[in-house]
């Protein structure tokens, strides 16, 4: 076969064509088949890869880029609810602010005024506003998201905490202010001879404030101390008739009658200095 030659007609030419060379050409022809069946398999692999490939991608950009928008208002709402909670703390406790100076103002002013009786009624209205707000509960919410904020919320809370802090002070010398201007007590725990009973007093009744139990010890200031203690600024003719007792039991002023002063007018400058 490879020897024999094959007459091949080309339009209006006749070519003779040898037996190996057709034998050549039609393996040529086969190879070149069975190359072009492996690259179009390699090529339908390699795009079915590539189609994978660009699915993953796609599918990975879309959920990564839906979590960082999600994180990132959360983040957000987070900060503005943060932000919220402590201007509405700043605002409670610069309100409890006010009020204290106020209390503190009406308390001085009632004290130097003696003709109080027609303001009781208001004022009595007054501290008991004050005394409800003063036993109001404040509630927290705590919900975390993620670390982020779980780390934002811990610093969130310790400022919370120092401003609850400070919040319970104000609202702790409101009720100490209040409790000290209607107080009724007895003279008989400031007619006391004895220093050590006296002692006794002043350690009770200041325990935690150095200057003021120094203070209280004192001779010239026991009296106006305790009695200042005992009855409060309802009480002025109480508080003036216990100073007096007190002072006299101690020896700092005169008895009745003692070198001629009468018991009114050493009464009358007990209250003036007390």
């Amino acid at each position: 076969m490879q020897n024999q030659a094959v007459n091949l007609k080309v339009g209006n030419e006749t070519i003779n064509v040898s037996g190996a060379r057709l034998q050549k050409l039609a393996q040529n022809t086969m190879e070149s088949n069975e190359r072009s069946r492996e690259q179009e398999a390699e090529q339908a692999e390699a795009n079915k890869i590539n189609d994978a490939l660009n699915q993953v991608q796609t599918m990975t950009t879309s959920m990564s880029k839906n979590e960082f928008f999600r994180a990132k208002m959360m983040q957000q709402e987070e900060e503005k609810r943060q932000a919220k909670e402590l201007a509405d703390l700043d605002r409670i406790i610069q309100k409890e602010r006010e009020k204290e100076k106020c209390i503190q103002t009406f308390l001085e002013r009632e004290q130097m005024r003696t003709a109080r009786r027609q303001r009781e009624t208001q004022a009595e209205e007054e501290l008991q506003e004050i005394k409800k707000e003063v036993v109001a509960q404040v509630s927290e919410v705590k919900n975390i998201f993620s670390k982020k904020i779980y780390n934002m919320r811990k610093e969130f809370e310790k400022k919370k905490m120092d401003k609850m802090k400070e919040l319970t002070d104000y609202k702790l010398a409101i009720t100490s202010l209040l409790i000290d201007s209607q107080s009724k007590g007895s003279a008989s725990n400031c007619k006391q001879d004895k220093q050590e009973v006296k002692d006794a007093y002043c350690n009770a009744r200041f325990p935690y404030s150095w200057f003021d139990n120094k203070h209280c010890r004192e001779m010239n200031n026991f009296c106006g101390t305790c009695c200042g203690k005992e009855f409060g600024v309802k009480y002025q003719e109480d508080q003036a008739k216990c100073i007096y007792e007190c002072k006299l039991i101690n020896g700092l002023i005169e008895a009745p009658g003692a070198a001629g002063a009468s018991p009114e007018t050493a009464q009358v400058e007990i209250i003036n200095n007390p």
